[in-house]
């Protein structure tokens, strides 16, 4: 990969869905970068942190980690650990990129036409929305194997109106801290990569 670019980059996210659409992102853009680890299994902070140590340590340009809010408020211990190294020396080169409640609000984005301040305290209580535009959608290998996930937004959805309100609504989000604001930052991701070089 260092080869073919002069940036490396490694996006380490918590599960599958986020495994899926970074790249399905990928190759329908053909960017030559590689998403590791490869296909992850459902991981605890404890895992992703040492992912990102790892590649920290073999010097990627860019380290990346997708973070769902929605598993960390449910786990006080987990959210103390995470918010623990946000704050440490030790990751002061990390993206870290939270979407509250989970990466499908960043999917949900692409399509609601107006902004949203809906409030989605899990990723189960926010699919039935999401599945009005992505009608059987599931968080499963079966579905993201049949189902192009970046394609499919790319070509129903909206990714202009995706980034500009997952703008608004992280701003919104940290100047109204305790109104649990629905926010996603993979916006951040998405203009990231798109000043790689494409193949």
């Amino acid at each position: 990969m260092r080869g073919a670019v002069k940036k490396s980059i490694a996006i380490i996210g918590e599960g599958e869905t986020e495994w899926f659409y970074f790249d399905s992102l990928r190759i329908a853009n053909r960017y030559p970068f590689k998403l590791l680890p490869g296909l992850p299994s459902h991981s605890d902070i404890g895992h992703i942190l040492s992912l990102a140590d790892r590649y920290i340590r073999e010097r990627f340009d860019y380290v990346v980690c997708l973070i769902d809010m929605d598993r960390m408020k449910q786990i006080p211990v987990e959210m103390a650990k995470y918010q623990s190294a946000k704050r440490s020396k030790q990751y002061q080169g990390v993206w870290f990129i939270e979407t509250h409640p989970c990466t499908e609000f960043w999917f949900l984005l692409h399509f609601l036409p107006d902004l949203s301040k809906r409030k989605y305290n899990s990723c189960d209580e926010m699919l039935p929305e999401l599945q009005k535009y992505m009608p059987g959608y599931e968080k499963t290998k079966k579905y993201f194997r049949k189902t192009d996930l970046y394609c499919y937004l790319q070509k129903h959805g909206d990714i202009e109106r995706a980034v500009r309100n997952g703008k608004l609504l992280n701003d919104l989000s940290k100047a109204n801290p305790d109104d649990e604001i629905c926010y996603s930052e993979v916006y951040k991701v998405i203009e990231l990569i798109n000043h790689f070089p494409q193949l």
